[in-house]
């Protein structure tokens, strides 16, 4: 039986690779990777050999009967998966292939490492619970604009590709400019940048940065969304009428957090006790 395994990859320095990772490396035989050009490459800086390996291709535009190929040499073989850099599942190519495997019986296996949104989260200054990671920002500035008008309370991670970055900051400081922000470029690489500050700021913030390389987008949003369900006024005036019970409370709560009713009420009633 063969069994899937997820190699997560430097993000910039190589000095991050893990020895598990880079054991399988040396070792495994067949691969799936996002760009076999950066993974040979990856093997060459380490000294190893392609000679004896089997590198297959994984990318978004993969079609589903190379994912199928792939999960069928995984039912029989180990099958190690890379992306360029990174997790090859966050924001990468591997989610439908994981997902084919799982439906097939197939074991997972993930091999840690450097992880770029929280490597990000951790240097950011901003408060790290709750985090959102909401992957690549869309393009269309009608889109952004509703994503900021919407941000999930606590801190919000996306990527941004270096020529968009300073377009999108500059909607940002034009209409959401209370928001707060950190900005990290380069993660792990020589001219790793980090800037924290309020979006009304970006005017002179902008100065300081080059507009080259990877951008991670931090926002913090310090207010809780009021909740806008149509059963809300209801549920709120039948507590007023009949007295706060668990059950009516629970309701309520359901509504404001988008939780299960049963759940909340189970926890109202343990702490009860």
């Amino acid at each position: 039986m063969g069994k899937i395994i997820l190699l997560n990859t430097p993000i910039g320095n190589l000095g991050d690779l893990t020895p598990r990772v880079l054991e399988a490396l040396r070792e495994g035989e067949t691969f799936a990777v996002e760009d076999t050009r950066v993974f040979k490459d990856l093997l060459n800086h380490l000294g190893i050999t392609i000679l004896g390996k089997k590198i297959l291709s994984l990318h978004d535009q993969s079609e589903p009967n190379q994912i199928e190929r792939l999960v069928d040499l995984a039912e029989s073989h180990q099958l190690y998966v890379a992306s360029e850099a990174g997790s090859p599942i966050v924001s990468d190519p591997a989610y439908p292939l994981i997902l084919s495997a799982y439906k097939r019986g197939i074991e997972i296996e993930s091999y840690s490492g450097v992880s770029s949104p929280i490597m990000a989260l951790e240097l950011s200054g901003l408060p790290p619970i709750p985090f959102h990671f909401l992957g690549f920002l869309p393009r269309e500035s009608a889109k952004k604009a509703k994503i900021w008008g919407e941000l999930s309370y606590g801190t919000n991670i996306f990527f941004e590709a270096p020529t968009r970055i300073e377009e999108t900051l500059d909607q940002m400081a034009t209409d959401f400019s209370d928001l707060q922000i950190s900005l990290v470029r380069e993660l792990s690489k020589k001219f790793q940048q980090v800037e924290r500050f309020f979006a009304k700021d970006w005017g002179e913030v902008k100065k300081k940065i080059t507009f080259k390389g990877e951008f991670v987008l931090l926002v913090y949003n310090s207010k809780l969304q009021q909740a806008s369900s149509p059963n809300l006024k209801k549920v709120a005036e039948e507590i007023l009428i009949q007295g706060a019970t668990p059950k009516n409370i629970s309701k309520l709560l359901s509504d404001i957090l988008d939780r299960p009713t049963k759940d909340i009420y189970a926890e109202l009633n343990k702490f009860k006790k």
